[in-house]
């Protein structure tokens, strides 16, 4: 996808700090960007909105499960240290971002690791550690809407997507909707076997902080 604003072209890179987050900046314009939501902060495109989309934490082998098709891009960049959801639930935040952090919601440790899904009334936090409690599986409801949140086996980390299930039960680690519909492996399956086409709301996995400074109404669920 490529990023434009009132149909034209906009090339960006990260070049600040604020609350801890990155805040992109334009070339052409000058113009700050939240890099969450979308929103032109500050500068001459102050209050514009960039079309925004789902990146999803994942693996190449959940991808390939997923979209047997796809193109894999392959760096060269080698990773510093090993990191997964499981393993890097706590972390510590450079003094460098903590400078830039003005006033903490303190419901979360700082550094929790979870799932933020929103929608146009609606801005929740789901944690790592409160979903596990729930056996890696939690149905909930967003805007009227209801949602199945699961932990992915492939790549430990929490997804959201929308569903019209009322109940659901896991059986020898695959989720069973009352629909019929069946998560294995991280992908949903249609009763008859088929891929089910999957709808989402937007989400991020993020530390508590970003999500809590990106929507200062953020609900936590399980209080």
């Amino acid at each position: 996808m490529i990023p434009s604003v009132d149909g034209e072209v906009h090339h960006f890179e990260a070049r600040g700090l604020y609350d801890g987050l990155s805040l992109l900046r334009d070339y052409e314009s000058g113009t700050w960007w939240d890099h969450v939501t979308g929103e032109a902060v500050y500068g001459p495109l102050a209050g514009a909105q960039l079309e925004i989309f789902n990146l999803l934490h994942s693996t190449v082998e959940e991808t390939l499960a997923q979209h047997p098709d796809i193109h894999i891009a392959i760096s060269e960049r080698e990773m510093r240290d090993e990191w997964s959801p499981r393993t890097q639930r706590r972390g510590r935040l450079s003094e460098f971002f903590v400078r830039t952090l003005g006033l903490e919601d303190d419901r979360v440790e700082r550094m929790d690791v979870g799932l933020g899904v929103w929608a146009n009334e609606t801005h929740r936090y789901y944690s790592m550690e409160r979903v596990s409690e729930e056996s890696n599986v939690v149905l909930d409801e967003l805007d009227g809407r209801r949602i199945l949140i699961f932990v992915s086996p492939r790549s430990n980390a929490p997804v959201a997507v929308y569903t019209d299930a009322t109940s659901f039960e896991v059986r020898d680690g695959e989720i069973h909707l009352d629909t019929g519909e069946v998560v294995r492996d991280g992908i949903l399956y249609r009763a008859d076997g088929e891929r089910a086409a999957v709808d989402r709301p937007l989400q991020t996995f993020t530390r508590w902080y970003g999500f809590a400074m990106t929507f200062s109404d953020a609900e936590v669920y399980g209080g």
